[in-house]
């Protein structure tokens, strides 16, 4: 199914470089049998540790929240399955990776653009990915400048390399469980704010190049196997639309 453009009632760029000890702090407080109010405070508390104390109350909070703690509707049931399954990432960069990719679609965007270009070994740099957000998110400052910030976070858990004037570059690809790879699928399906994906496409995605190649478990319950017309295979979200 094509992605439909983004939503412009969502939140678009990442507004901050993200690192895997932020995001692993934010995700233990995800994780705490508590409610709302004392998460929030917890985190608060936490966040002081990496920005200002005005800062972990307001932006970054809000950055960091919308992936582990108060992610969009759609993406709900998503990111509690991976809460409620730590032991299927072994390896956390990819489990963060993903969340970044379903819970904020300019991510998205950015690890399609860099999967398309060393599919067909084109030297992509931040300037060039630069230019090729701006024709599909606006050019505004606040879209350029995520760009960085958005390759810097990815180059922290290991999935680029390179940056600034240089070439960007694939790490190693990180390893997936069977259903951790279905669970990357319903992100794909999320940051592209689609419905279904086919199952070869999904296998093909641009935006899981840093993903190892592993065969999704059709038993993770937030998607569904259906067959369309001429046989085409699909993967459809299960989750509250």
């Amino acid at each position: 199914m094509s992605p439909r453009p983004p939503d412009p009632g969502s939140p678009r760029p990442l507004d901050r470089a993200l690192s895997l000890t932020l995001l692993d702090t934010v995700h233990r407080i995800a994780s705490l049998d508590a409610g709302t109010q004392e998460r929030s405070a917890q985190l608060t508390i936490a966040l002081r540790e990496h920005t200002t104390d005005a800062d972990a109350k307001t932006r970054l909070k809000w950055a960091v929240s919308r992936v582990w703690i108060n992610p969009p509707r759609p993406a709900t049931e998503m990111i509690r399955w991976a809460i409620d399954h730590p032991e299927q990432f072994p390896d956390r960069r990819l489990m963060h990776t993903g969340a970044l990719m379903a819970t904020i679609p300019f991510v998205g965007s950015a690890l399609s653009q860099l999967g398309r270009s060393f599919a067909l070994d084109q030297a992509l740099t931040v300037a060039g990915l630069r230019q090729r957000l701006v024709a599909r998110w606006g050019e505004t400052s606040t879209v350029s400048g995520a760009v960085g910030k958005t390759i810097t976070s990815l180059r922290r858990l290991g999935v680029v390399d390179g940056g600034g004037r240089q070439p960007i570059t694939r790490c190693t690809p990180l390893p997936a469980s069977p259903q951790a790879a279905a669970w990357l699928v319903h992100a794909v399906i999320l940051c592209r704010q689609a419905s279904s994906i086919g199952v070869r496409d999904a296998a093909e995605a641009p935006e899981l190049f840093w993903a190892a190649p592993t065969t999704p478990d059709p038993h993770y319950p937030h998607l569904e196997p259906h067959t369309e017309a001429q046989n085409r295979q699909v993967w459809a979200s299960a989750s509250l639309e």
